[in-house]
């Protein structure tokens, strides 16, 4: 196998490709590089898919729910391993050392919060008779301190910001059903959980599966953000000779903020147009923010991505940006992003209101970075002009909360 074949030089490439089709060997000689940022050059010149060669994209094998699943489990048996290894903490599953449940210690400051935030922007609703059963539902969730009591709260607030801003076309007077809270789907329930995070701070990056998320489908950086949770566990046990060694979900969620800090931080060093890159990033994240972080959710659970359309995108090629260096510097950017995983791109199929496209997503650390959810789904569409101006501007997209429905 031969790894990172990317960083050879194009004619240093194309040789190997050439040399190797021609030479046939007897067994598979695998050669793993970075695709996307290669373009049409994959292929070499006279070789043919299915015969010399064939492309195993692991981009589309790791991504839909069965792809994160396979990952995810690919990632534990990683860390499984790499703790094995080790001496100074005992050996086992990594998870074991991940409290993946907020206790009601961590409930009880922050649920008092949530209920005078709740009452506060209900009072208004309180003579409106269509909202009297969800309303008496949610006052009865409140005499439990829990978790599902809390989401239950914000999922309240999400319905009925979007009821309120929905258009009624008839005469509707009486009370919405109760039974409607409970038919929420699971984009609802994590819009309500994102909400309560930017709200009360209360944790949200924390266990297993959120820190195989935060890898983006990438060994590197699963290990390196499972080595500052490992550190945690390791001054447990080294300093303060604790016998659990488990970490919080407070614990847990600093250090991998801390984590995304510093990969966010070390963006300019690591590319060629850095500074622009960083600048790129953080207005793409603040504008995913200023879409995710609205009352009514109407993007649930929420944005973490931009969308270019095959039109936008073809002002991108080579050949169109040889007149218009802001178009070629920004398609400089965006490739090397992709390429240092920065941001991950999925195809977006053509509809009846819009072309197809490629969509951007954040990397996962840079969305914890800027308390963003990590599902994948949730986009929005941009110009290219758009972008040379979040990359070129001295600021990002204006933070705001506010109440938005589609209509």
């Amino acid at each position: 196998m031969i790894d990172d074949l990317q960083k050879l030089r194009k004619k240093q490439r194309e040789l190997m490709l050439e040399e190797l089709v021609e030479l046939r060997p007897a067994i598979p000689v695998w050669l793993a590089e970075r695709s996307i940022a290669l373009g049409d050059a994959l292929l070499s010149q006279g070789a043919r898919e299915g015969r010399d060669l064939r492309h195993y994209p692991i981009e589309d094998m790791w991504t839909g729910k069965s792809g994160q699943h396979q990952f995810a489990t690919f990632a534990q048996s990683i860390l499984d391993r790499r703790l094995d290894v080790q001496r100074e903490i005992p050996a086992g599953a990594f998870s074991q050392y991940l409290e993946d449940q907020l206790t009601p210690e961590d409930l009880t400051d922050v649920f008092g919060k949530a209920v005078a935030l709740f009452t506060g922007e209900m009072e208004r609703h309180r003579e409106n008779i269509r909202y009297a059963d969800w309303l008496a539902h949610a006052d009865e969730g409140q005499k439990t301190i829990g978790f599902e009591s809390l989401i239950q709260l914000y999922v309240t607030r999400i319905l009925v910001a979007r009821s309120e801003g929905r258009r009624q076309l008839t005469l509707e007077l009486a009370p919405l059903p109760a039974e409607d809270l409970d038919e929420r789907d699971s984009k609802v329930l994590g819009a309500a959980e994102i909400l309560c995070h930017d709200d009360l701070k209360l944790p949200y990056y924390y266990g297993i599966d959120r820190l195989c998320a935060l890898a983006t489908s990438n060994v590197e950086e699963l290990l390196a953000v499972a080595a500052s949770l490992y550190e945690g566990m390791l001054a447990k046990q080294v300093l303060r000779k604790q016998p659990d060694l488990r970490l919080s979900p407070v614990e847990q969620e600093r250090r991998i903020k801390e984590t995304a800090k510093r990969k966010r931080d070390f963006i300019p060093k690591s590319h060629t147009e850095g500074t622009r890159a960083q600048r790129l990033l953080d207005a793409i994240g603040q504008y995913c923010r200023d879409k995710t972080f609205q009352m009514s959710a109407s993007y649930a659970p929420g944005v973490t991505g931009i969308r270019l359309s095959r039109y936008e995108l073809s002002r991108l090629r080579p050949e169109q940006t040889k007149t218009s260096e802001p178009h070629a510097l920004l398609a400089r950017v965006l490739w090397e992003c992709v390429a240092e995983n920065l941001l991950t791109t999925r195809g977006s199929a053509a509809s009846t209101s819009r072309e197809e496209g490629t969509v951007f997503y954040l990397n996962r650390s840079l969305c914890a970075y800027h308390d963003l959810p990590l599902q994948y789904g949730g986009w929005q569409d941009v110009s290219a002009e758009a972008l040379i101006g979040w990359m070129d501007g001295p600021s990002a997209p204006a933070k705001r909360r506010s109440v938005e429905v589609p209509r």
